[in-house]
């Protein structure tokens, strides 16, 4: 008798992922103040990640048993002008979304949204962005139209002077350390502290010059894993996750070059981090994908399943060493 067909654990489903998610949106973007919901961004990733259907619904209710619930709308209709960055908006920005996503589809709703969005891409220190990537992956429009609506409310523009001196990244880099540090720098939610960061007198001009081509998104994306891999930065991680998640979203970009808005954001994550920009690997990675895999799915922390998805993810599109090197950096023997 095969006892290991018997035992096998069954595979988690795009059906039970749309189910969980279903389900998941009845709950608020945030909870404890400011924090934002890891939980369908670390349901899709585990789902990807080759989780059991067990190990899905096991995860997600210790992840739901935190969360708040969602609240009604104030309003039916969202002004623009008044409701970007009021984080008391989100029940009305989903419903705004949801409304476009169901009359012109998602690629055409994410086609309108994007440029609109962009120029705070580290709103809520970037999950707007990854939540919606996560929910694109899922392919389901709820969870986009609740992405998107996150994005939104929580929209956190910084400055960017425009016909500002090009630099290559490692002249970037050294311009961004020689900053004055802000009075803001040291405590809060990322997202304050990137927002200090931005107010200081000088970032406008460097983050202005910063690479933003097509293949500017690879090297960030490198930074940030090799960054993580010699710091084990919590800042970072989401730098890297976001660097993902404009992977995703890379058909609806409303420029060629990676926007500026992203290039920006980042500039003032890596500043938020405090860390070392690391240009190179001290070491190379000795565990391979599937252990890695493996172990991210049995983590608790959304922060380390959605950082091994991306990174995974990552490798696949820009094979390197370094994405490897920050999940085991991640995921300690």
């Amino acid at each position: 008798m095969n006892t290991a067909a018997i035992t096998a654990p069954t595979p988690a489903t795009l059906s039970q992922l749309h189910h969980l998610l279903d389900a998941g949106l009845a709950l608020s973007a945030t909870y404890r103040g400011a924090l934002s919901s890891h939980l369908p961004m670390g349901q899709q990733a585990l789902l990807e990640l080759g989780a059991s259907a067990e190990r899905l619904q096991a995860w997600t209710e210790r992840e739901t048993s935190v969360l708040e619930p969602q609240t009604r709308a104030r309003a039916a209709r969202v002004d623009i002008a008044r409701d970007l960055g009021r984080p008391d908006s989100d029940p009305a920005w989903r419903a705004h979304f949801a409304g476009l996503i169901a009359q012109r589809g998602p690629a055409s709703a994410l086609r309108e949204a994007l440029p609109m969005l962009l120029p705070g891409a580290g709103a809520a220190a970037f999950h707007g962005l990854i939540r919606t990537a996560h929910a694109v992956l899922a392919g389901h429009d709820g969870e986009l139209a609740a992405g998107l609506a996150h994005w939104a409310a929580c929209f956190l523009p910084l400055p960017a002077a425009g016909g500002a001196t090009a630099l290559d990244l490692a002249s970037g880099l050294d311009a961004l350390a020689r900053l004055p540090r802000p009075a803001g720098a040291a405590g809060g939610l990322i997202f304050e502290r990137m927002r200090a960061w931005g107010g200081v007198p000088g970032f406008a001009d460097i983050a202005g010059g910063l690479p933003a081509e097509p293949d500017s998104l690879r090297e960030l994306a490198l930074l940030a894993a090799r960054t993580y891999a010699a710091t084990g930065n919590f800042t970072v991680l989401h730098l890297l996750t976001a660097c993902h998640a404009m992977t995703v979203l890379m058909p609806w970009w409303p420029t060629p070059g990676l926007p500026r808005g992203f290039v920006t954001a980042a500039a003032a994550g890596l500043l938020a981090s405090g860390a070392t920009p690391a240009l190179a690997l001290a070491r190379p990675p000795s565990r391979p994908w599937p252990a890695l895999i493996s172990a991210a799915c049995a983590q608790d922390d959304a922060h380390v399943i959605k950082l091994t998805h991306a990174a995974w993810r990552l490798g696949r599109r820009w094979p390197d060493a370094a994405w490897r090197a920050a999940v085991e950096r991640a995921i300690p023997v």
